[in-house]
């Protein structure tokens, strides 16, 4: 089994809002058994304390072409599609798989035994929800204009959803909308995909631009509406294997919340979760975090570890002053 884990090399694609002390544990837990970790900070001071805190990491890599992304916006589905570009242009590294994981998403078993399942059934995971066949108002929703949807506060503003949802209908009812004749299908924004098929979609990254400008929540639909354009014979498990707070499924329109331990429970095929931070449930989250490398053993030929802890504090504190 140990050599299975070192044959297959997994990029996590991460962003976050959080604070430098919260993002830290998170990669230096993915990156331990040679995955590589791909994050965008969009808080500017954490940034560049997670640039000098792994500064000497070549597991590590810190987004600058698309600092900033958060859910409901097109930042987040970009930003992704470019960090997929970043990953494959490291030369001499090859990734068998690419896994989103919005912020406070972990992975809820060992690594040993998600690589284990995707050596066992190999394939491209997401969740397809409906189509627009199913669903008529789904393409007229998918033209509109939404003006405020990069606006800091609008994925829980409760106004400012309102108000960007008023302001499509208006703009719509005036002509204006984008235009967009591809497929429409829509569903859980989180995948899991083969080195070939994230390399379709890093070559094409600029049709997420060119068709999803301002567009309400494009995470849930440009990915697998890429994947039906440019690969069209292309089949996919329908399937993301995350559980998330608060129902444990996927909620349109809304990012992953808090997850509890029960409803975790209830989920025994999932292979990741959220959200876990240590303000929501600090016991689970500390579970879960020290759980993706329970049982590993660092290898003789491993490099040294990602941070010097002291290193780290010392340039945190010169930092803050």
């Amino acid at each position: 089994m140990h050599g299975i884990i070192e044959r297959m090399r997994i990029a996590y694609l991460l962003y976050s809002g959080r604070k430098y002390y919260d993002i830290v544990p998170v990669c230096q837990q993915l990156a331990k058994q040679g995955d590589h970790v791909f994050i965008m900070v969009s808080d500017e001071k954490a940034r560049d304390e997670v640039t000098v805190a792994f500064a000497g990491s070549r597991r590590v890599h810190i987004s600058r072409k698309l600092e900033f992304a958060q859910e409901g916006d097109m930042s987040l589905a970009r930003g992704t599609l470019l960090q997929m570009r970043d990953a494959l242009a490291l030369e001499d590294i090859h990734f068998d798989y690419f896994i989103n994981l919005t912020e406070g998403m972990l992975p809820v078993k060992r690594r040993e035994e998600i690589v284990s399942f995707l050596e066992e059934n190999p394939g491209d995971y997401y969740y397809v929800d409906r189509t627009e066949e199913e669903d008529p108002n789904l393409r007229p929703k998918t033209l509109k204009y939404y003006a405020y949807t990069n606006m800091l506060v609008f994925p829980k503003n409760k106004w400012v959803r309102w108000n960007t949802k008023a302001t499509a209908n208006f703009l719509n009812l005036i002509g204006v909308r984008r235009t967009n004749d591809d497929h429409m299908v829509i569903g859980s924004p989180w995948f899991i995909l083969q080195n070939e098929t994230a390399a379709v979609l890093a070559e094409n990254f600029a049709y997420c631009s060119d068709k999803f400008k301002l567009s309400w929540y494009p995470e849930e639909m440009v990915y697998a509406m890429m994947l039906e354009k440019y690969l069209p014979n292309h089949t996919h498990i329908n399937q993301d294997l995350r559980v998330v707070g608060p129902s444990g499924s996927w909620v349109e329109s809304q990012g992953a919340r808090p997850l509890k331990r029960e409803v975790l429970d209830a989920h025994p095929e999932a292979l990741f979760g959220g959200t876990f931070f240590s303000d929501d449930d600090e016991a689970l989250y500390e579970e879960i975090l020290a759980r993706y490398n329970e049982g590993y053993t660092k290898a003789s030929n491993d490099q040294k570890p990602e941070v010097n802890e002291s290193e780290f504090n010392q340039m945190i504190d010169k930092l803050s002053r």
